[in-house]
This record gives C-alpha cells, sequence and structure tokens, in this order.
C-alpha cells in the first residue's frame, strides 16, 4: 500500500499560510486607514482652503463694488453740481458768487460755461449770448463770469432785419454797473454771436442807442 500523507504537517502549512496572509491583510487595512486618514486630511485642507479662496473673492469684491460705488456718487455729485451751476448762471447769477457760494472747484465753472457756450472776451472774463423771442420780440441776455445783462429787441423791416436796443454812452454806467471801457467790448461781442448764432448772412452797426442787424 502506498504511504499515507500527513495531514498535521499539511495543516501545519496551511496555518502558517492563513497567520501570514492575515498578517499582511492587517498590514494593508492599516495602510488603507492611513491612506483614508490623509485623503480625509486632504479634503478638509482643500474645503478650508475653498473657504478662504470664496472670503478673499467676497472681500476683492465688496472692496472693488466699495470703490467703484464711491466713483459712481463721486460722478453723480458733479454732475448734479454741474447741471445746477450752468442753471444758475442761465438765471442770471454771477460766477463770481457761485464760486464763493456753492465752493466750486475752477473746473466746474469751467465745465458749466463750457456746456453753455463761452467765448474769451478779454483777458479777465468769458461771455456767452442767449436768446428769447416772442413773435415779432424778445430779449438778447448777456452773460459774463460777472455779470448778466439784457438787451431788448425788436424784428425790422426792410434792410434791417433786428433792432437791439443798448443802454446809450450816457447811461451805460447807471443801467449795468459797469464801466464806460467795457461798453464796446460788450457790444462787439453781442453783435458777433448774433450774426453767428441767427443771422451769418449779415452785419451789424452799433449806434449810440442799438446794434442793428442789417442786411
Amino acid at each position: 500500500m502506498s504511504e499515507q500523507p500527513d495531514y498535521n504537517q499539511a495543516g501545519e502549512v496551511f496555518r502558517k499560510t492563513m497567520e501570514e496572509a492575515l498578517a499582511n491583510m492587517d498590514k494593508v487595512n492599516e495602510d488603507l486607514r492611513k491612506e483614508q486618514e490623509k485623503a480625509i486630511d486632504m479634503q478638509i485642507a482643500a474645503k478650508d482652503e475653498f473657504n478662504r479662496i470664496e472670503r478673499e473673492a467676497h472681500q476683492i469684491a465688496e472692496a472693488y463694488t466699495e470703490k467703484h460705488r464711491k466713483e459712481y456718487l463721486a460722478q453723480i455729485r458733479k454732475e448734479v453740481l454741474l447741471d445746477t451751476t450752468r442753471k444758475l448762471i442761465l438765471a442770471g447769477v454771477p460766477s463770481d458768487k457761485l464760486k464763493v457760494w456753492l465752493e466750486l472747484p475752477p473746473e466746474i465753472l469751467a465745465d458749466a460755461w463750457f456746456y453753455i457756450g463761452f467765448e474769451k472776451l478779454d483777458e479777465h472774463h468769458i461771455g456767452h449770448v442767449a436768446y428769447d423771442s416772442r413773435h415779432r420780440s424778445g430779449t438778447v441776455f448777456f452773460y459774463r463770469n460777472d455779470v448778466v445783462l439784457q438787451f431788448p429787441f425788436e424784428f425790422a423791416g426792410k434792410d434791417t432785419l433786428a433792432v437791439i436796443e443798448i443802454p446809450t454812452q450816457a447811461n451805460w454806467e447807471k443801467e449795468t454797473n459797469l464801466p464806460i471801457s467795457d461798453r464796446m467790448p460788450i457790444l462787439e461781442f453781442i453783435a458777433k454771436r448774433v450774426i453767428r448764432d441767427q443771422a451769418r448772412k449779415c452785419h451789424y452797426t452799433i449806434t449810440d442807442s442799438t446794434i442793428d442787424i442789417v442786411y
């Protein structure tokens, strides 16, 4: 008969193999646990980093919004102030007084006059001319940065388009509170602006009491 196998020896081999396998499994599980802990730590770190980035993004967005909000408010204030200044100038308030009353920066006054359509009058003044027509008559307004004057006018006939009434030399200072030396520069400025704005094919003559716009 053939020799019977030694089952005790085979069992011992199987036992040792299982022990080694289980020991190796414990090591694998321990390594897996460590890797899982690392993964969890990385997830926590990633979440913290995301939250940090999100907070910084909100802070940057708020700072950007605040910066531009201030810029928008400043622009709105400037536009309101500019519109108010322009309207007050056209209402007859001298620019010198507006500068003091409203504490206007020079650029606001300059922008207001530019919008109105100023021209240099002399070394110290700028001027503008506006019109209010009512059928056959109306008013010519002269704006200077320190004064506003009004002159009535009427449309005429024949060779004359319109006649603008002006203070005579004798009455100029009394009616305008301006020196006589200002009279001709102002009247010539008005006449030239009228020709430019209203009657390009005409010319003007200045008498002691009128500016005549003639064909």
